[in-house]
Formats: structure tokens, C-alpha cells, sequence
């Protein structure tokens, strides 16, 4: 919740730009939360990212803690969102609430109807 995420350069300076010239409809909690995030977060050569950190592409396995209800999802440009086939945007508040973050790892994030908490089961990059 509070852990340092680990970012690929290239990861890192799109999120950055996203920031400073994000669109309407994104919370500003959550652009809070990610650029707190990047103040702190690990940026590395991305042939030097762990296996198991989400980045764009990353398909992540996670679970609601309350609901305990699952879902796998794939982080993608906003370009190729397709929800039918689980595919959102890695700018959709659970998409950049996700990367950064690794296997095993909780995050928190603000949706609609409040915080939810989610854990990450697995992630395939």
C-alpha cells in the first residue's frame, strides 16, 4: 500500500507526461496517488524489471479482499482498450493503480463507490 513500486524508464516518463496533462475524468485522488507513487518508485532499464512487476502488457490476476471476488486483466494503451476481453487502459484508475506493483503485493485504491483493496495473484509480462 505504502511499498515502493519498480518502473522501467520508459514506463515511468509515460506516466510522468500523463500527469502533467491528464484528462478530465480521472480522479484527482488518483492522480495524487500515482504521483506520490513516482516521487518514490524504482525506475530501471525494463531488461532489468523483475518477472513478476506489472508494466504495460502485464496480465494481472487479482482479487476484490472484500468481495473476495477475481479477475484477470491486461494493461494496454488506451488505443486497444477492449473490456470484452479484459483489456484497460494503464491510465484507467485501476490500471495505474496497478503498475509498478509486483506478485503478492495490496494495493489500495479509490473506485467510485470508495476504497477497495486489492491483491495481486499472479502476473504474466
Amino acid at each position: 500500500m505504502s511499498k515502493k513500486i519498480i518502473l522501467s524508464k520508459g514506463d515511468f516518463v509515460m506516466l510522468n507526461s500523463f500527469i502533467k496533462n491528464h484528462s478530465a475524468g480521472f480522479s484527482e485522488y488518483s492522480l495524487k496517488k500515482l504521483a506520490s507513487e513516482l516521487q518514490t518508485a524504482e525506475v530501471v532499464e525494463k531488461e532489468e524489471l523483475p518477472d513478476d512487476a506489472i508494466r504495460l502488457s502485464s496480465e494481472v490476476q487479482l482479487m476484490e479482499t472484500e468481495q473476495k471476488a477475481s479477475m484477470t486483466i491486461k494493461l494496454v494503451m488506451p488505443k486497444d482498450v477492449d473490456i470484452k476481453s479484459n483489456k484497460i487502459s494503464i491510465f484507467a484508475p485501476l490500471g495505474a493503480a496497478l503498475i509498478g506493483y509486483r506478485k503478492g503485493d495490496t494495493i489500495e485504491w479509490e473506485v467510485p463507490s470508495g476504497k477497495k483493496y486489492y491483491k495481486i495473484l499472479d502476473v504474466k509480462n
